[in-house]
């Protein structure tokens, strides 16, 4: 391995921090967003190295990974603390095991007066239960999108989802998530809006009671609740220390980067 190998691998590293920097600060920006889940980066290395084969009883030459790559991200779709809200139209999804219950949206484009979704429109999926009413009298969240009923249609005050101002829980569409982490990516909409990863099929609306339960199956895997909100799942007391981590790579790799060249200026010297 030349001196050139390490430089090249130290500016490898150098761009999986930053990548690993934007992830936190993505995470430490949504920290006080409705219902935004933090994303976690898992790192892998590059290729290792063995400059003279080990030998019983003695051990050879062999360096591990001199570079840092990201290898994925993932979303964690923990459960977010619900807090209590005065608006009638706010709800929040208490999580209550692994299965991921989400709102379900659609684009107000695609919807007519009488709350029809037109054929073939993609759903789009949500935690962010911050819902007010729109002109036309449906249920939107912060993005204009349109919350759906169990039924497939808009769900809104014209087609008798709202009782005396109260939404019927009942009628909420909710889709059921297994493996969301498989199932679901970020949407054009922001990082709280999430699509259906490309093959995946819609899941449906689930049956929910008029209490608000969501069933999978037989089995209630969650609760929808009125005038509560699901609080963001990013932690800054997390965020903060792993920043500091990130920044003491960087400048670490970065100090490798100088004496390489400083290496390769001597070298340079003795060649004149």
């Amino acid at each position: 391995m030349g001196i050139g190998d390490i430089s090249y691998s130290a500016v490898a590293s150098l761009k999986s921090i930053d990548t690993w920097i934007a992830n936190i600060n993505s995470n430490m920006a949504g920290s006080g967003r409705v219902a935004f889940k933090a994303t976690r980066i898992k790192f892998d290395g590059g290729a290792t190295s063995s400059e003279r084969p080990i030998v019983s009883p003695r051990l050879g030459v062999n360096i591990a990974e001199q570079s840092v790559g990201v290898i994925q991200s993932a979303v964690d779709f923990a459960q977010g603390a619900i807090t209590a809200s005065t608006d009638p139209t706010h709800l929040g999804i208490q999580q209550t095991g692994t299965i991921v219950p989400m709102f379900r949206f659609v684009q107000p484009e695609f919807v007519n007066g009488a709350g029809v979704v037109a054929g073939g429109t993609q759903t789009l999926f949500s935690r962010d239960g911050e819902l007010h009413l729109s002109e036309d009298g449906f249920l939107v969240n912060s993005q204009g999108l349109i919350l759906l009923n169990t039924n497939g249609a808009a769900f809104g005050s014209n087609v008798n989802d709202l009782v005396n101002g109260q939404v019927a829980l009942n009628r909420v569409g909710i889709s059921n998530f297994t493996n969301a982490n498989l199932q679901l990516q970020f949407s054009r909409f922001g990082s709280t809006v999430f699509e259906l990863v490309t093959g995946i099929a819609d899941p449906g609306a689930e049956t929910i009671t008029a209490e608000g339960t969501i069933n999978e199956g037989a089995n209630p895997v969650g609760r929808v609740i009125p005038n509560s909100l699901e609080a963001s799942n990013s932690s800054l007391t997390q965020a903060v220390p792993e920043l500091a981590l990130a920044q003491k790579m960087f400048s670490a790799i970065s100090k490798v980067i100088q004496v390489v060249q400083s290496n390769i200026d001597v070298c340079l010297g003795l060649i004149r």
